[in-house]
């Protein structure tokens, strides 16, 4: 049986290169930044997978590539077996539509701020035809306000009348109006408070449990996705570096960038303990280093890291794991 949510080698670039007529003065060639590259996971029905890494790193733009909403340069992504992509499976796509949504980062700047939210969390109802006749929606509406934690007369406010939290409350619920069941949020709770975010992510673990949603995570808080994810993958410029179980890369991380990152977690159960401080900054994805694109910052680096690249081989991509190194 596949899973629900299967990427394979999802490779996306960007043209960044300066206009025509400047490259021919100029005598410059075309540049493209790879934002993706090769990157290849399966999420199972009801599972956690987080996505991690630095600013830069490419978290985002998977996301925007799974649910559809930027067109992948090579690779395939499949939800329930139907292809994101293939131009023959537009029918197949459009049905399955209703139930992916997007949880973004900023709730505020993916709402209507004229619109109210009882309108806001309709749309996706009348959208795709799901309920029939005012009275019907409105109480559908109450029914979700009242999921996520809010009350039945908050239909009537405006956005701006919330708070973050609040807001974010509005969106998920949203998200649900339409009857989905593959959630992908994209720093969901990164604007919010720390207290506020521990609400939300509860929030989410409660309806995941009590509605049997999928989620893809984009993380770069490790704690949140410790609280969160079933599985973890770790990415580093594009790439995915390892993917783990959420208990067994925390309990004993393998790729020598996912222990620098672990390391830069303050913990109190590891006081005293000697730590790899997270070094360096990534390099510019428009030209990246040969070879592993981590080996500048790498203290396992050797001449095989500076010249080729590690496949993704049992859950890991380095040389220095695959030699018994690290």
């Amino acid at each position: 049986m596949s899973a629900y949510v299967e990427v394979t080698d999802l490779r996306r670039q960007f043209d960044v290169s300066k206009p025509w007529l400047n490259r021919v003065i100029e005598r410059e060639p075309r540049k493209f930044l790879t934002a993706v590259d090769r990157v290849g996971f399966a999420i199972e029905k009801g599972e956690t997978f987080a996505i991690v890494g630095e600013s830069g790193s490419g978290k985002s733009t998977v996301a925007r590539m799974v649910v559809g909403l930027l067109p992948p340069t090579a690779g395939e992504v499949r939800i329930t077996g139907v292809s994101m992509t293939d131009p023959r499976q537009a029918a197949a796509r459009q049905r399955l539509r209703a139930r992916i949504q997007m949880i973004f980062q900023d709730p505020y700047a993916s709402m209507n701020p004229r619109w109210r939210v009882g309108k806001i969390i309709a749309e996706p109802i009348r959208a795709f035809n799901l309920i029939r006749g005012e009275a019907a929606i409105r109480a559908r509406v109450a029914e979700l306000l009242g999921l996520v934690g809010l009350h039945a007369d908050d239909a009537k406010k405006y956005p701006h009348e919330f708070s973050g939290g609040q807001r974010q409350r509005v969106a998920i619920a949203r998200a649900l109006a339409s009857q989905a069941e593959f959630l992908v949020g994209d720093e969901p709770t990164s604007a919010l408070d720390v207290s506020v975010q521990a609400q939300i992510l509860n929030l989410m673990r409660d309806l995941q449990d009590r509605l049997g949603l999928t989620y893809l995570f984009i993380s770069h808080n490790l704690a949140v996705v410790r609280h969160m994810a079933t599985r973890v993958g770790v990415m580093y410029l594009g790439r995915l570096v390892e993917v783990a179980s959420a208990k067994d890369l925390f309990a004993a991380p393998r790729h020598p960038y996912t222990r620098m990152l672990l390391d830069a977690v303050p913990d109190l159960a590891h006081v005293g303990r000697a730590r790899v401080p997270v070094s360096g900054e990534i390099p510019n994805p428009i030209d990246p280093p040969p070879g592993c694109t981590f080996n500048p910052r790498c203290p396992l680096a050797n001449d095989r890291c500076r010249a080729e690249v590690p496949l993704l081989l049992e859950g890991v991509a380095c040389h220095a794991v695959q030699e018994g190194r690290a």
